[in-house]
């Protein structure tokens, strides 16, 4: 739930704005490694990937986990959880995990399908009567892979993010429920706090039971998830907010506000419990098979957010599904890849202002995979290209918390601008890869793929989350 003009997507471009502000001149590539590298053990270029993203990021405190086939084989505790008092991060150390309590969420939602007490096509009035429209007529599916249409409540001006306590479900709701749809439910997809939010209602009302206690009795308990739990005041990392290099702490707040959405605290070790319980025989297939499914949207292509309140998607090549996490000074990111059965956790106390957790991420899996680093040797600026290239570009039927990126050529580079070149806001420089592909100079992760068909029109392919986001371009 970080705040900024982006904050409503999840971890990553949430924090666009706060990337964009670090000065060009620290926005060299970041490092890949040599041959070096490649000579030593997994274990050491993992440590060192680490160490590298703890100055890069930059992160006071990192914990990561990795687990094939159900058990850990490298468990690593980095830098301080509490800059005061020096705080060494171990692998019991606990962290908040903002939304990547949403596949907990699913999940919970998910088991009450397999018993008969929810249905996916039901709308959510049928289960909160109290719930005004539009809100009460979106159906459980819609709100599972965001597509209801129900704003996120962070969108609302009045929510006083700075300030999260002392709120109630009424209250809540008050800042999403009776607003109108962005679009007609099902039809688009749009990540949403709120989508989530509902969710957590919807399993107390199902279940009888408290949402926390629901998922304590649940999933916490038979998944053997013992150090996780809703507890703001339990013993935990602190969180900061990184700007320009220095550390603030990050704002409290009352776990009631995320709720459902991410409220979570857990460590690296008990999220490699959660994958294993959800993706191995602690999960009935059924309940499993519905959490790795997804639906079309409107135009017919496929919605990437699956009812699992994962994202279905590839690094490589390789299949994963994973989702991010991002919550008042914490970041955080949880990928399992079925093929190889690996799963790896990156938790952080810091959102960071280069990059989020997803790029740490992938640099370890490749490591454990075997999969070599990605070339991003730069090419020539090619001017012509980038003439035709330049303006803004609209989203599609995929919703990501901005309307637009914009492009301009600027010092004999493109530049890209979060919200379009109008927006005012910092441009980030990014390196020429050759056949219209870019990458981002603060994240080597971030490429954006662009296409001129005969007709002149231009497409923007943006890997974003492992899966690839369509952008055209306006006028």
């Amino acid at each position: 739930m970080p705040r900024s003009r982006s904050r409503l997507a999840p971890a990553y471009l949430a924090n666009a704005l706060a990337l964009a502000a670090v000065s060009a001149a620290a926005c060299a590539p970041l490092p890949v490694p040599g041959s070096a590298a490649r000579a030593q053990t997994p274990e050491a270029r993992a440590d060192a990937a680490i160490k590298t993203a703890m100055a890069e990021g930059p992160f006071p405190g990192i914990s990561v986990a990795v687990a094939r086939g159900g058990k850990i084989i490298y468990q690593r505790g980095f830098g301080v959880a509490d800059r005061d008092g020096g705080t060494a991060v171990t692998p019991e150390t606990r962290f908040p995990i903002g939304s990547i309590t949403k596949p907990v969420t699913c999940l919970a939602v998910l088991q009450l399908v397999g018993k008969g007490r929810v249905a996916l096509d039901a709308p959510a009035g049928r289960y909160l009567p109290d719930l005004p429209e539009p809100s009460r007529g979106v159906t459980v599916r819609q709100l599972l892979e965001h597509t209801a249409g129900v704003p996120n409540y962070l969108e609302n001006p009045d929510f006083p993010y700075g300030k999260p306590v002392g709120f109630t479900r009424k209250d809540m709701l008050g800042f999403f429920a009776d607003k109108p749809l962005m679009f007609p439910a099902g039809t688009r997809f749009n990540y949403s706090n709120s989508d989530t939010y509902l969710l957590g209602l919807i399993a107390e009302a199902a279940s009888g039971d408290s949402y926390d206690g629901y998922v304590a009795a649940n999933i916490f308990k038979p998944f053997g998830m013992t150090h996780s739990d809703f507890g703001a005041s339990s013993v935990r990392a602190s969180g900061y907010l990184s700007r320009g290099g220095a550390y603030r702490a990050a704002p409290a707040y009352d776990w009631l506000v995320p709720f459902s959405a991410g409220a979570i605290v857990s460590t690296s070790g008990d999220l490699v419990r959660f994958s294993q319980g959800l993706f191995g025989g602690k999960t009935p297939a059924k309940v499993r098979n519905m959490a790795l499914s997804g639906d079309k949207l409107e135009d017919g292509s496929a919605n990437a957010y699956l009812q699992g309140c994962l994202i279905a998607g590839d690094l490589d090549g390789k299949r994963k599904y994973s989702h991010p996490g991002s919550i008042y000074g914490f970041s955080s990111h949880l990928a399992y890849y079925p093929d190889d059965r690996l799963t790896v956790v990156v938790l952080t106390n810091s959102q960071g202002e280069r990059y989020p957790p997803l790029t740490l991420e992938h640099r370890i899996a490749r490591i454990f995979l075997g999969l070599p680093e990605p070339d991003l040797t730069a090419t020539p600026f090619d001017a012509a290209e980038a003439a035709w290239i330049a303006g803004d570009y609209r989203i599609t039927n995929r919703r990501l918390g901005f309307e637009a990126l914009g492009f301009v050529v600027r010092d004999g580079a493109l530049q890209l601008s979060y919200g379009g070149a109008a927006s005012g806001a910092p441009l980030v420089p990014l390196t020429a890869l050759g056949g219209g592909r870019y990458v981002s100079t603060l994240d080597s992760e971030q490429i954006f793929a662009f296409t001129r068909a005969a007709d002149g029109s231009v497409t923007l392919t943006m890997r974003y989350y492992d899966a690839d986001f369509p952008m055209r371009k306006a006028g």
